[in-house]
């Protein structure tokens, strides 16, 4: 009896399965009626792995399969590109894994390509049966429409001299008494024969060969070249033609040939795959008539190695089409098969014939998901991105586009309204029966309310009844119903909920209405009364707020249905200062490429309060965008809703970019331009404005002032002052630079100034930028400014037209002045002066 138990023991353990499987998780979705994709997460021989599959139905009249390469064939694009590329009107790829194998230095396919009987690659074969193409194999559709996978043999034949030779096989390794066709599908420039064989180099031909020619016909061409026996060097393949190289018993098939000579070619195969709507040759062979069995050598490494793993199979009947991929290299998600093991799985799933596809890398699989145009990536491939591979196998449905079926649909407003209010329908993700993405008509989309809460026009639903109901939208074959509350407001607001303008300025307000949950209600701003108190302003008939045309305070009240809401306006037509840059601690600097200092200024020239902010920079040897800036400690609040902001610059002609940084109330950032760029020219204290863009969200908070530079050759260093931050809420609006009722002395129209100094002066810092004339709005004039001979004096000319009569001037001269030893006046000197 012990003896009976081990034989059956043992003959239990022989019976077991060499890829011993635990249960499996999968998901299945239908991407058309014909294509399904499957997703597979199982246990092979304790390892973990990925496998998805598309299952491809011949049977229905609107899928087909077919393979997809770039134009050129040599250029190299992800499977989710290829499929991108190659769908089409009513020619949809609907999933695609990468195909056959491919040379990634050059680009060409690896193997046989043929589209109708035209070679499209002729491809290579392989010399021994550790190679995938030991045995020459291909996938493809017959002329009868079933896809089959088996083995294919070429006929290669040659005539010269009224007589025909056939060859044994093409662009591979020649072996002893053999002759070798070839092309320049094979991956090298030149045979790489050895020296014991004949050569013959043909070209001029009078077709194409390779790729171009029809299986079965007849290309001819003349010998340009014969490499002779003993020569070590192996014949070029011409672009233009091909080599036949023969050994031993074979050299007589091409012995009598000449240099001159005309010679003539053909490529056929055999009946079962003539007249195929295409062949891509792949291998090896992985499942044949039902079975496990390899075309290639199984204790070949490329057999045993664990890896990611690609195959296309066919079923018995040739109408279902298998399209497989299986994920590796990444532990705990999946390790990858050998090729016995995915043999043996694909065999699981119903494959009668299968072939293996390029793996490792290349393992990629696409697929349009319901509700997408494009097909996507589905897999993991083990480099963590796509590969780019030469062709990939298409699943394409090519199914006219029907009624929709299916869609989404949202109301604008969400699912609750105030009276009155309205909300739109969109719909999204409109499907006919083959999954495919339907641009929507809304004059065919029909509305049907229930409930009694309202009413439809065109595409927008009144909320005119408190109430629960619904909007049922139809569009071709489907529909969805979108439940509808309208209620009462339990609270409105007003958005801004305070409001500083200029005045004559106009802005919009709006309403915003809530549930007693606090769930905001769509509502009609057109249904809002509008009212105000203090004469701060007026309201259009679109709703729009026209401030008063002199300061004032007050409010507006807002009115919806029986609630109220009133929020201050202030009308001004004065500026609001944001910092006078008194303190330093309310400011830090900051930098980008540069080097950045502040300091606070006390030296009796600011133009407001007691200080002013100093900025040095420095931007030498830096490449790239550089900046300087000032940073507010504490982002400055703004109320109201400025037009512009207002900065004192004491600027120092480097022909910089002045700048600043905002918030909005959404928090996204707002950069404004005090100058534009390259446009700080001058000397002295100027008065700019940044203009607030249209689009911002009030209230906003002011962060930094900066300098910048962008070209590499203005990258200098220097100092510039700011003072006098504020913002701006009427237009247009200016600043005096001086007052001109201290003005008290009186000169003619033609005056000239000369101004003396101590110390002589740098002759390039003596000019109009500065040392210059303006006026009380800062304009200045065309004075003339010379350095006299002593070069200690400094004469200022009127303008060529004299002043203007009984006006004021100030004459700055700034310190800008240097000495001849490089330094600079400690402060401005100003002369107030008018003219009688």
């Amino acid at each position: 009896m012990k003896k009976k138990y081990l034989i059956l023991g043992l003959a239990l353990l022989f019976m077991l399965p060499t890829n011993t499987n635990v249960a499996a998780a999968e998901t299945n979705q239908q991407l058309t009626p014909g294509i399904k994709l499957t997703k597979q997460s199982t246990t092979i021989s304790k390892q973990k792995q990925s496998v998805n599959i598309l299952d491809v139905n011949l049977n229905d009249p609107y899928t087909t399969v077919n393979f997809g390469v770039s134009d050129p064939i040599t250029k190299l694009n992800p499977v989710t590109t290829l499929a991108k590329l190659h769908t089409r009107d009513k020619h949809h790829v609907v999933g695609a894994i990468n195909a056959s194998f491919f040379h990634m230095d050059n680009g060409n396919p690896s193997y046989l390509l043929a589209t109708k009987n035209k070679i499209n690659n002729l491809g290579a074969v392989s010399g021994a049966d550790t190679g995938y193409m030991y045995t020459p194999a291909a996938f493809g559709i017959d002329k009868n429409g079933k896809a089959i996978i088996d083995k294919f043999k070429l006929k290669i034949s040659i005539s010269h001299n009224n007589k025909t030779y056939e060859l044994t096989d093409f662009n591979r390794q020649r072996n002893p008494n053999e002759s070798i066709l070839f092309t320049k599908s094979f991956r090298y420039s030149n045979t790489r024969t050895n020296a014991t064989g004949l050569e013959v180099v043909v070209t001029g031909l009078d077709k194409n060969l390779d790729p171009g020619a029809t299986f079965g016909e007849k290309i001819t061409g003349k010998v340009t070249s014969i490499r002779p026996y003993g020569r070590t060097t192996s014949a070029t393949i011409p672009k233009n033609g091909f080599v036949i190289s023969a050994h031993g018993s074979k050299v007589d098939q091409i012995r009598a040939l000449k240099v001159g000579d005309p010679i003539s070619i053909t490529v056929d195969i055999e009946d079962k795959w003539k007249g195929s709507e295409f062949m891509l040759a792949s291998g090896p062979l992985l499942v044949q008539g039902g079975k496990v069995n390899m075309s290639i050598n199984p204790t070949s490494p490329r057999a045993t190695q664990r890896e990611p793993r690609s195959a296309v199979a066919v079923d018995k009947t040739g109408k279902r089409v298998f399209l497989v991929t299986v994920d590796g290299r990444q532990k705990n998600h999946s390790a990858g098969m050998t090729l016995k093991e995915f043999s043996n799985y694909l065999l699981s799933k119903g494959a009668y014939q299968a072939i293996n596809l390029d793996g490792g890398g290349s393992t990629t699989m696409a697929a349009r998901l319901p509700g997408n145009r494009y097909a996507t990536l589905i897999n993991k491939p083990s480099d963590g991105r796509q590969r780019s591979v030469s062709a990939i196998l298409e699943a394409i449905s090519t199914a006219p586009y029907g009624d929709a079926v299916s869609f989404n649909a949202a109301s604008s407003a969400g699912g609750k309204l105030a009276m009155g209010g309205s909300t739109t329908f969109t719909i999204s993700n409109a499907l006919d029966s083959y999954n495919n993405l339907l641009t929507v008509n809304y004059d065919k989309v029909s509305y049907t309310v229930e409930g009694g809460i309202g009413r439809v026009e065109g595409n927008k639903f009144i909320a005119e009844k408190d109430g629960t109901g619904s909007v049922t939208v139809k569009y071709g074959k489907a529909q969805k119903k979108i439940p509808i509350t309208v209620t009462a407001p339990a609270k409105i607001t007003v958005e801004p909920s305070s409001i500083k303008i200029g005045i004559n300025q106009t802005q919009n307000l709006s309403v915003k209405a809530f549930d007693s949950s606090g769930k905001e209600l769509k509502i009609n701003q057109g249904n809002v009364k509008w009212t105000t108190k203090g004469n701060v302003g007026t309201f259009s008939s679109n709703g729009a707020f026209k401030a008063a045309s002199a300061p004032a305070s007050g409010s507006i009240i807002a009115q919806h249905g029986t609630k109220k809401v009133e929020i201050p306006v202030s009308v001004t037509n004065k500026p609001a200062l944001l910092d006078g840059f008194e303190s330093t601690a309310k400011w830090k600097s900051d930098s980008v490429r540069a080097k950045t200092s502040i300091g606070l200024m006390k030296d009796g020239i600011q133009k407001d309060g007691t200080g002013y902010l100093k900025l040095n920079y420095d931007f030498t040897n830096q490449k790239g965008t550089a900046a300087s800036y000032a940073v507010a400690a504490s982002r400055i609040k703004m109320d109201g809703m400025p037009h512009s902001i207002g900065l004192w610059v004491y600027g120092d002609g480097n022909n910089h970019w002045i700048r600043g940084r905002l918030y909005d109330a959404a928090g996204k950032e707002v950069i404004v331009n005090f100058t534009e760029e390259g446009a700080q020219n001058w000397i002295g204290w100027k008065f700019v404005q940044a203009t607030i863009p249209k689009n911002v969200k009030y209230p906003l908070s002011f962060e930094r002032i900066y300098v910048a530079e962008t070209k590499d050759t203005n990258k200098n260093k220097g100092t510039i002052y700011f003072d006098k931050l504020q913002a701006i809420y009427h237009t247009p609006y200016t600043e005096n630079y001086f007052d001109a009722s201290k003005a008290t002395s009186t000169v003619s129209t033609e005056k000239k100034w000369t101004v003396a100094f101590n110390i002589e002066l740098d002759e390039k810092s003596v000019n109009s930028k500065s040392i210059f004339v303006e006026d009380v709005r800062g304009n200045r004039l065309p004075a003339t400014v010379k350095l006299a001979a002593d070069k200690k004096s400094v004469i200022v000319e009127a303008p060529k037209d004299g002043y203007a009569k009984s006006t004021a001037y100030r004459l700055v001269i700034s310190r800008g002045v240097k000495s001849t030893e490089g330094a600079p006046m400690k402060k401005d000197y100003y002369v107030l002066f008018k003219t009688n």
